[in-house]
């Protein structure tokens, strides 16, 4: 896998670290990658699915800032105070923004953003038996795409014995029954090469999180540790860059393209299709102007004082919300 991008002053892309056991613990390790908008560093902190933007910004400001070590931004995001993420696993990118509020520290103005044409994905896939990676639900197979300068250089994929059973709906859908993973490696002895495809690289995926903390879960209970870095969402692509799409599932996104899907619901045929939507999308964004790391992530993750106030956001501000406790996960 490779290593910092040409150019870049510090490291950037997945790795695998420690898990911390905090609240305030994964906050740190998730901003080690860079600025993040309040509602993906909560949905991300707490683990939740849908978060309101004005739920998320209450939140983070009570998670968050009380503690030296995270700064609020101008822009809304969150970041690390200057100086924090020195000695940590993964280095931290140069921050946005000049000053600060609630929170204490400095940002710094963005320096040598990686160009997206630089950039090395890892577009993963992963099958499962069910939905829920922190109840119990376990991966049955993962597939890794690489995509390097806007075309699919390598896949991976690998069945994965789940050590639990499969759920009868789960195998009419995806067509991966026991039989087929009865004898395959568990997680835990391929979490070795599964770290080392995605190691240096920007992982991606349709519906990113649900991904990442089925691969994160399983790297917790294989060795303690978790995924941390950048991460792109190409759900979240889609609706940035193709508003005239009425609905942003895989299906759609690739009938857009002309791109078809060899194995759906399979992890090979799917993260196959994301990697070509992707550098598909990744063409759209340079087409409109967007050519850094930095300004695709200004793209899909707008401050606050950008996004629309809905009614529900205006509704939520009459119901404060409770304290959070930086309680050990």
């Amino acid at each position: 896998m490779s290593g910092p991008f040409p150019g870049a002053p510090r490291p950037f892309g997945t790795a695998a670290t420690p898990r911390p056991t905090t609240l305030s613990g994964r906050a740190l390790r998730r901003l080690t990658a860079g600025p993040l908008d309040a509602v993906t560093l909560m949905r991300d902190v707490c683990q939740v699915d849908r978060l309101q933007g004005d739920a998320a910004e209450r939140m983070a400001h009570a998670l968050l800032g009380s503690h030296p070590e995270f700064v609020c931004l101008p822009s809304g995001h969150w970041a690390l105070a200057e100086g924090v993420a020195e000695g940590l696993a993964v280095p931290l990118p140069a921050q946005v923004g000049s000053t600060t509020k609630r929170g204490t520290g400095s940002g710094r103005a963005p320096e040598n953003s990686p160009r997206l044409r630089d950039i090395a994905f890892a577009v993963v896939d992963v099958e499962t038996t069910g939905g829920q990676a922190a109840s119990g639900d376990r991966i049955t197979e993962i597939a890794i795409a690489q995509v390097r300068g806007g075309e699919v250089t390598d896949v991976y994929s690998q069945l994965v014995n789940p050590e639990r059973p499969i759920p009868p709906y789960i195998m009419a859908l995806t067509q991966i029954t026991w039989e087929m993973v009865r004898d395959q490696p568990s997680f835990r002895h391929i979490a070795d090469q599964v770290v080392e495809h995605l190691r240096g690289a920007v992982f991606a995926a349709h519906n990113a999180a649900f991904d990442w903390r089925f691969v994160s879960e399983e790297l917790r209970r294989a060795a303690g540790h978790e995924l941390s870095g950048p991460r792109l969402c190409t759900v979240r692509m889609a609706k940035a860059l193709l508003p005239q799409l009425p609905r942003r599932s895989l299906d759609h996104v690739t009938r857009y393209f002309g791109i078809d899907i060899e194995g759906r619901h399979r992890a090979g045929g799917d993260a196959v299709a994301t990697a070509k939507a992707l550098c598909r999308m990744l063409q759209v964004a340079e087409g409109e102007g967007v050519s850094t790391w930095a300004e695709l992530d200004a793209r899909l993750n707008p401050s606050a004082k950008q996004r629309r106030t809905t009614a529900s956001d205006r509704r939520r501000r009459a119901f404060p919300l409770p304290a959070i406790e930086d309680d050990p996960a």
